[in-house]
């Protein structure tokens, strides 16, 4: 707890430091036009996440989706007919976002038995979003778009379903390795890879994908035609080149550090780490660590059933997700050898987990994503175990949280709309019982989420999310354990020798060989 006397001390300097803004916030909280509702919270220790502070006491008003007043809550004036939500003791953070995910959807079929698959109208996506929600997490960046998801994206905005914000990468992937279509387009020539980042210019994705076994002239062709189409290029390192060439290129962002790993030649050595580091901080590229998803495929090497007894796990019960986790477990990895497994481990921990912080420490560009639905990562939980995996390599809970407010919003182009609690910017923000920028685990306390202008409290959160875990039926391991058993024979080569690539356990494999 704070002393009286620092308490007083911060009043003073948030008067100071606010200046005109406690004006323009006074102004503003008087202001009410025809049918406009406000929503504030009050007494609430606002983490703006400008630079590490919190702002105690304060009142933070919104209405119509946007940041309208901040400051001590003696000076904003609430309009009568507001929406007042108690936030004394608690603590106020920007919306969190997770920039790597994998969202279910009719593609994710190929996976499970043709009595468990269903059609797109009948999947639960409410059901499947909002513990990304509940987490407060209200942005997310999808790695393998499907059109799916362009259709699931325009109901969001439409206010037809709750769910955070999809930004949609399409992915492109050579030739019959890797996962099939439509979760990729495979490309032969370097014409196909153009005509593949034309469609989905056209089609409305945001960004493309690249992935592991394109060859280096399909890769420059996506890159360049990218380029042209004003489209960002993300991604893996494909094995056709390396991690100065995908560097060069411009790639933005980099999705795993295990893609750098891959390419390290099992030279783990402080200099190879700081080689790294330095040459991708110069560079400006980005990258989303992952660092949870190695994690958990090492805590499934060793101990299945505690990887599956996390007590998140119970909102991960549908037919399809746990379908879908039992065919990644049984096809692709537990089959991998115990050579391939030590690798990983080894891998894991002296070049990613340093070569992140050395990556940090250099200036380099950080952007939290959890690689959910990897076995054991369930939507938004995962999340908040990836930046407990940030602050474990070195970095301090506000550089953490920062990875997952404000450096999502610099990477697309919107700081100044938003990222950071101001006025007039978009007003997702998360109420938390605990202060985060001492144990980042506060972030994961959520007392209610404001996601585009509704407000969603920790009565409504529960009650949702036991509804989830008491709709969806399980437990995982039973009735759906054999849901590989009936694959599409076209696919199930690709599954079981190659698609496991893109997550380390067949790269570690290949060097083996």
């Amino acid at each position: 707890m704070r002393s009286p006397k620092r308490f007083g001390v911060l009043v003073i300097l948030t008067v100071l430091s606010l200046g005109t803004l406690s004006e323009h916030a006074k102004a503003k909280g008087t202001k009410r036009s025809g049918g406009t509702h406000f929503i504030a919270f009050l007494h609430a220790a606002v983490v703006p996440m400008d630079r590490e502070r919190a702002l105690y006491d304060h009142t933070v008003l919104v209405a119509n989706g946007k940041i309208t007043a901040i400051g001590p809550t003696s000076e904003v004036k609430v309009p009568s007919g507001s929406t007042r939500v108690d936030a004394t003791g608690r603590y106020l953070i920007p919306a969190l976002c997770d920039m790597h995910v994998h969202l279910l959807g009719e593609a994710w079929n190929i996976m499970l038995r043709p009595e468990v698959q269903l059609a797109s109208k009948d999947i639960p996506f409410e059901e499947f979003l909002f513990p990304y929600v509940a987490n407060g997490v209200t942005t997310v960046q999808e790695l393998f778009a499907t059109p799916e998801e362009l259709a699931l994206r325009k109901r969001i905005e439409r206010g037809e379903l709750l769910g955070p914000r999809l930004i949609l990468a399409k992915a492109i992937d050579g030739p019959k390795k890797g996962w099939p279509p439509p979760l990729t387009t495979w490309v032969a020539s370097p014409d196909e890879a153009r005509e593949a980042v034309r469609q989905a210019k056209a089609a409305g994705y945001d960004k493309i994908k690249v992935y592991s076994f394109l060859d280096r002239q399909s890769y420059d062709a996506i890159i360049s035609t990218a380029r042209d189409l004003k489209m960002d290029v993300i991604g893996h390192v494909p094995m056709s080149v390396s991690v100065e060439y995908v560097l060069d290129s411009g790639q933005k962002l980099i999705a795993h550090s295990e893609e750098v790993a891959k390419h390290a030649g099992g030279d783990y050595s402080a200099e190879r780490i700081q080689y790294f580091a330095d040459k991708m901080a110069k560079s400006g590229v980005w990258m989303t660590p992952t660092l949870v998803t190695t994690h958990s495929l090492l805590e499934l090497f060793d101990d299945t059933d505690s990887l599956l007894a996390r007590p998140e796990v119970r909102y991960f019960q549908h037919p399809m997700q746990s379908g879908v986790w039992s065919f990644m477990i049984e096809k692709l990895y537990r089959p991998t050898p115990v050579e391939a497994r030590e690798k990983i481990r080894v891998e894991f921990e002296r070049f990613q987990r340093p070569l992140n912080r050395a990556f940090h420490d250099r200036g380099g560009k950080l952007m939290a994503g959890s690689d959910t639905i990897i076995p054991g990562l369930v939507p938004g939980f995962a999340l908040h175990r990836e930046l407990e995996e940030l602050v474990g390599v070195g970095l301090t809970p506000y550089e953490a949280l920062r990875t997952a407010t404000t450096r999502p919003f610099e990477y697309l182009g919107e700081i100044d709309q938003a990222g950071t609690i101001e006025v007039g910017k978009h007003s997702d923000m998360v109420l938390l019982d605990e202060n985060p920028l001492e144990d980042i685990s506060g972030a994961s306390k959520v007392a209610g989420v404001l996601i585009r202008g509704r407000w969603i409290s920790t009565d409504e959160i529960k009650k949702r999310m036991k509804e989830i875990q008491t709709s969806f039926t399980g437990p995982m391991n039973q009735e759906h354990q054999g849901s590989n058993k009936a694959l599409r024979p076209a696919y199930t080569h690709h599954f079981t020798s190659a698609v496991q690539l893109g997550h380390g356990v067949g790269m570690a494999s290949e060097r083996l060989k």
